[in-house]
């Protein structure tokens, strides 16, 4: 099976995804440890984070290996939904972490444990440069893909994690106040609920087929119309392949079918030109 020649052109370089994995998977171990050592739940709460950042980027690395094999006589699309399955995975592994946190961190509410601040202190600033230094590994990310995205905003919002860690870190360091700790878990919390939100809702409208956002059904019918020689357009459909490929198909009533060649060549420029649909299957009939 051909592909479309304007369909996505998957990243042939993912050495930049395996360092970021491979800097987060060492940075979980870490974090772990002085976590359990320091008797801090927000660290622990950071490297669950992590924990999903690494499940992450692994998800989108296979994702998108997966994704660049070619069309099959089963698989006509392509492998590209596999980018969207990854990218929901990740989102359903975010509000896991979350509903283990806030466990945790009502618990720790009613029985808190002595923190040592100091020891919290450096490893959450250690990890907020790991943190920054896999977005910038990343940054090409944008404009990849929604896995690509769904990884980026998983290492952001790790980072803001991280910053408030060290903010509980300092507090604690300062006044010995210990509720400080369970309170930045759960700022983490919030943090990884608003990052995950985005990505799920996009993943899931592009799973039942949903119209793209940025596309005006109504508005691109009523231009399909402006044609000359098209009477009416139905049987709209609009969906997401994958994030930016987008797919349209229509039934468009035309009359006179002995200038259907240059209608559809008409039709074809304005959905291209106006509404960024290239992936598009048109039959014309009459009355």
């Amino acid at each position: 099976m051909s592909r479309h020649p304007h369909e996505l052109s998957i990243p042939r370089d993912l050495r930049p995804l395996a360092w970021a994995i491979a800097l987060t998977i060492a940075f979980t171990v870490l974090e772990i440890v002085v976590g359990l050592l320091s008797h801090s739940l927000a660290l622990l709460a950071d490297a669950a984070h992590m924990v999903s950042d690494a499940a992450a980027l692994g998800i989108t690395l296979a994702a998108t290996w997966f994704a660049a094999r070619p069309a099959t006589r089963t698989k006509t699309f392509g492998f590209y939904r596999t980018e969207i399955l990854a990218a929901f995975l990740n989102g359903l592994a975010l509000w896991l972490a979350v509903i283990s946190i806030v466990y945790g961190a009502t618990r720790r509410i009613g029985h808190p444990l002595d923190v040592r601040a100091p020891m919290m202190f450096v490893t959450a600033v250690i990890g907020l440069a790991a943190n920054l230094a896999c977005s910038r590994i990343l940054r090409f990310s944008k404009g990849q893909g929604l896995s690509f995205q769904s990884a980026y905003l998983h290492v952001l919002a790790d980072a803001a994690s991280s910053v408030s860690v060290i903010g509980a870190a300092a507090v604690i360091w300062l006044t010995g106040w210990s509720l400080a700790d369970p309170i930045a878990s759960l700022l983490v919390c919030v943090s990884i609920l608003y990052s995950s939100w985005t990505l799920i809702s996009q993943s899931v409208n592009i799973l039942l087929e949903g119209v793209p956002v940025h596309i005006d059904v109504v508005g691109m019918m009523r231009a399909m119309q402006e044609i000359p020689g098209v009477r009416r357009v139905h049987d709209i459909h609009v969906w997401t392949i994958t994030s930016g490929m987008e797919a349209m198909s229509g039934h468009v009533v035309v009359q006179d079918l002995s200038r259907g060649q240059d209608t559809l060549s008409r039709l074809n420029a304005l959905l291209g030109e106006r509404f960024g649909l290239h992936h598009v299957t048109l039959q014309l009939e009459t009355e």
